[in-house]
């Protein structure tokens, strides 16, 4: 299974993505969604909306003072 971040611009779009995933997250406040899929759907949502507005999921790290 592949987590991944997508940028949508368009609400229809998120409903496009449940076809390909399970949402898992979904920001309201940017437009970013969040999606557990296989790593074939992962091919087909990069040519669905574009190479440039998906990524892999990652953990973010905590800067120090």
């Amino acid at each position: 299974m592949a987590r991944i971040l997508v940028k949508t611009k368009e609400p229809k779009e998120v409903q496009d993505l449940r076809k390909h995933g399970k949402i898992i997250f979904l920001s309201s406040l940017v437009d970013v969604v969040g999606i557990e899929t296989t790593e074939a759907e992962v091919e087909k949502i990069k040519g669905l909306v574009g190479e440039d507005r998906v990524r892999e999921s990652a953990r973010g790290t905590v800067q120090k003072d």
